[in-house]
C-alpha cells in the first residue's frame, strides 16, 4: 500500500494525514523519534484521549513536556489508536519515525514526489 506526500508551500516533504473525523496536513520528520505532534490549535479541535504528560527534545536539544494522547488514524487503510502529543512549542504537526516504522520513505527532490509504502 502507498501513500502520496508531496512538498509543501515551504518546500517540506508532508502528507495528508486521514484522523477519521478531518485530515490534517503533517511534516515527515525523521528526526522526531514519536509518532504525532501536532500544535495546540490543531489538537484542541481533534477527539483526543489523554494519557499523561511526555517529554520530548527539539532538533535543538530543547527539552519540553507536553500532553499525550491516543486518537484514531486511518493509516494504510487500518483504523488504528495512535499517540498523539499537543503541543504550543511547535508550529506545524509532525509525523515522527515511530508513525514510518515498518514502512519506505522516499523523497525525490529532482522528481518533487514524496511517497510512503508499506507491504501490509
Amino acid at each position: 500500500m502507498t501513500i502520496k506526500g508531496y512538498f509543501n508551500q515551504n518546500d517540506e516533504p508532508a502528507a495528508s494525514l486521514d484522523l477519521i473525523s478531518t485530515s490534517i496536513e503533517v511534516l515527515i520528520d525523521t528526526g522526531f523519534a514519536g509518532s504525532l505532534i501536532v500544535p495546540q490549535k490543531v489538537g484542541s479541535g481533534l477527539a483526543l484521549n489523554f494519557q499523561g504528560i511526555d517529554e520530548f527534545v527539539t532538533a535543538t536539544g530543547h527539552v519540553f513536556l507536553a500532553p499525550s494522547y491516543t486518537i484514531a488514524v486511518n493509516w494504510f487503510g487500518r483504523q488504528l489508536e495512535m499517540p498523539i502529543a499537543v503541543s504550543a512549542e511547535v508550529r506545524e504537526a509532525l509525523l515522527g519515525n515511530q508513525m514510518l516504522q515498518g514502512c519506505r520513505l522516499t523523497i525525490d527532490y529532482e522528481q518533487r514526489t514524496v511517497q510512503i509504502d508499506t507491504s501490509a
